[in-house]
């Protein structure tokens, strides 16, 4: 892992001071003094963590996990002793959906107040709204559930990362799936933002490459409320089985679906990280889910229980989804401000893919800290990891939930998990 520990380096820049000064004249010297202080001055000491989560809008469901485990590791951060010697400085704050200005207008309010670290968004879109304005400040957007394929390659001058993994693993898991029970032709309903055209997407190139048939692949605009028109192009192409990509308009589509005789009481139905975690918040009747299968990255919870119950004890309400990318994602951002000894966004984000790999694995903030103080490579797996980023800033291989719905809900005894990379 490359560091850059700007304490040991203006050591070594200060001794070279001192040998000019020797030999040179006292104009000299002072000019080298003065460029000794330029290089190693760091004006951040503390580092300041915002967050933009969804507090309101579509993804809400996903805020309680979010919000409650980045609190956690704070905590923990400053129980082990903080960053640089300082407490770590935590401001939460909403993002909204992309229906709202909310996520530029508290993006203002967190970098006027210092944040060098920006948690967030959970939609992709949302981040989509802001990543230039957050970059452009030098600050880092660490993003704990982006998924779009669009942020792999998007021009973020080093500063955007995710421990969440792109989509083009969410849709080969998914459609592995789906032709591993039986399914040879799929219809697809998906939302027509960066994240459900791109998951959508990848869902239908792995599904087709497997020999699997489309036979509808029907986009929505954001905002949609009544469904009727498509789903009855999916009652006429009458498919072994339908994926929804979408968030909380996927309660109104199962709705009709279920109206129309297409549910998932009769029909094999899929649903993603968007909208599986909280689809009994959604329906009319959680009854009507039963069968309903999805995916999602996520940690296996029974590998995390402590964890869980600590979220448990915050009151979050059985959704726990990207909890963990929550955590990691700020310990990660602590430990790489303690590596490069300074706690700007772009001493940072030049540590953070580095963090995660090539080094002496450890686990959390408390048992990592010392190897970063004596000098060790270190390489965090954290809660959700391994994580392995690629020079993209992302995981390379990711776990994948497969949640499954009863009668009553989601059955967590049926929940089985896969790998991909």
């Amino acid at each position: 892992m490359k560091k850059s520990n700007m304490r040991r380096f203006g050591a070594l820049l200060a001794a070279g001071a001192l040998v000019l000064a020797a030999c040179g004249s006292d104009d000299e010297a002072a000019e080298e003094v003065t460029e000794e202080a330029v290089e190693t001055d760091c004006a951040v000491d503390t580092l300041n963590i915002g967050t933009i989560l969804p507090v309101t809008g579509s993804l809400a469901f996903l805020a309680p996990p979010e919000i409650a485990a980045s609190n956690f590791a704070v905590e923990d951060i400053n129980a082990a002793g903080g960053v640089l010697g300082n407490p770590v400085v935590i401001n939460q704050g909403d993002s909204g959906d992309a229906t709202t200005d909310t996520a530029n207008t508290e993006v203002d309010r967190l970098l006027a107040a210092g944040a060098q670290v920006i948690l967030g968004a959970a939609s992709s879109g949302v981040s989509l709204t802001v990543i230039d304005k957050i970059t452009s400040a030098g600050v880092v957007q660490f993003s704990p559930a982006n998924t779009s394929p669009t942020l792999t390659t998007y021009e973020d001058k080093g500063l955007y990362f995710r421990t969440a993994p792109s989509d083009l693993l969410q849709g080969r898991v998914l459609a592995n799936l789906v032709i591993e029970e039986g399914s040879a032709s799929a219809a697809v309903l998906y939302r027509n933002d960066a994240y459900g055209v791109g998951l959508a997407e990848a869902f239908k190139a792995n599904f087709e490459a497997a020999g699997g048939t489309v036979p509808e692949f029907i986009e929505y605009a954001e905002g949609t409320e009544a469904f009727d028109a498509e789903v009855d192009k999916v009652v006429a192409a009458n498919p072994d089985a339908i994926v929804i990509v979408g968030f909380a308009e996927t309660g109104p589509i199962l709705n009709t679906m279920h109206e129309r005789g297409v549910g998932p009481t009769a029909k094999k139905v899929y649903g993603v990280d968007g909208n599986i975690a909280g689809l009994d918040k959604l329906v009319s009747d959680v009854s009507i889910l039963a069968g309903m299968k999805g995916t999602t990255p996520s940690v296996d919870l029974t590998s995390i229980s402590d964890f869980v119950a600590r979220l448990d004890a915050a009151g979050v309400d059985g959704v726990y989804d990207y909890g963990a990318e929550s955590y990691d994602a700020i310990v990660i951002s602590a430990l790489a401000a303690e590596i490069a000894g300074c706690a700007d966004g772009i001493s940072i984000g030049a540590q953070i893919n580095g963090v995660t790999k090539d080094g002496e694995k450890c686990t959390d903030f408390a048992t990592c800290l010392p190897l970063v103080q004596a000098g060790t490579d270190i390489d965090f797996d954290g809660l959700g990891g391994p994580y392995e980023f690629v020079e993209a800033g992302e995981p390379a291989a990711a776990s994948f939930r497969i949640i499954t719905y009863g009668a009553a809900g989601a059955d967590n005894t049926l929940d089985k998990y896969v790998f991909a990379s």
